[in-house]
């Protein structure tokens, strides 16, 4: 068990190592030299658990997903109104992505991911499909403007973040990623909000 349980920290290691040196390099950038180093563990335990970058980068993809998912969840768990829910969801992802290292690489290596030998398909599908569901529930409750594609605009949200967050983290290492996500949502409601209401912005999603 204990032998069993050093595995498991020394691959959490090697991810968070990889995790940092992807996000600051890029997949290019990073080296497997460069890991080792940062992980501190021998060369044979990194090389066990990875045998590649590459399969370290989709390792760090999946993990990014699963937490996406996670939070998503944790949010639609909550009592409130769809869109509220879709802010304030957005907003803790891009405060997770200046916090979480690992996160933070799995969302610069998809969009990297033109320099692998294996792209992975449709890697914003489960952002674009849990947007669309809460946009179609909020045009059941009259919160939408009549005459939006709940399809479409999810697509249009999905892909404003991510070039974004792909702007702020060239310009400032997503130091200003809440202040241009929230000129985001300033220009966005006004084609999505139904008139006479209204949302809140509330940077992180801290409701």
């Amino acid at each position: 068990m204990a032998k069993q349980d050093r595995a498991v920290r020394t691959r959490e290691a090697v991810l968070v190592a990889a995790g940092e040196a992807f996000a600051d390099n890029g997949f290019l950038g990073t080296s497997m030299a460069d890991i080792l180093e940062r992980a501190g563990v021998t060369k044979g335990a990194l090389y066990f658990h990875f045998a590649s970058k590459e399969e370290l980068a989709f390792a760090l993809i999946e993990e990014e997903e699963l937490r996406a998912g996670q939070m998503v969840n944790e949010f639609l768990e909550r009592d409130l109104p769809p869109l509220q829910t879709l802010i304030a969801m957005v907003n803790r992802w891009a405060q997770i992505i200046q916090t979480d290292p690992v996160v933070r690489a799995g969302v610069r290596l998809i969009v990297e991911q033109g320099t692998y030998n294996r792209p992975m398909p449709g890697p914003y599908g489960q952002w674009d499909t849990r947007v669309a569901e809460l946009l179609e529930r909020a045009a059941e409750q009259g919160d939408l403007r009549k005459g939006v594609d709940s399809k479409a605009a999810a697509e249009f949200i999905v892909a404003a973040f991510t070039g974004i967050q792909l702007v702020s983290q060239i310009s400032s290492a997503h130091q200003d990623l809440q202040e241009r996500l929230q000129v985001m949502w300033e220009l966005l409601l006004g084609g999505l909000l139904a008139e006479g209401r209204s949302v809140v912005f509330v940077p992180g999603g801290a409701l």
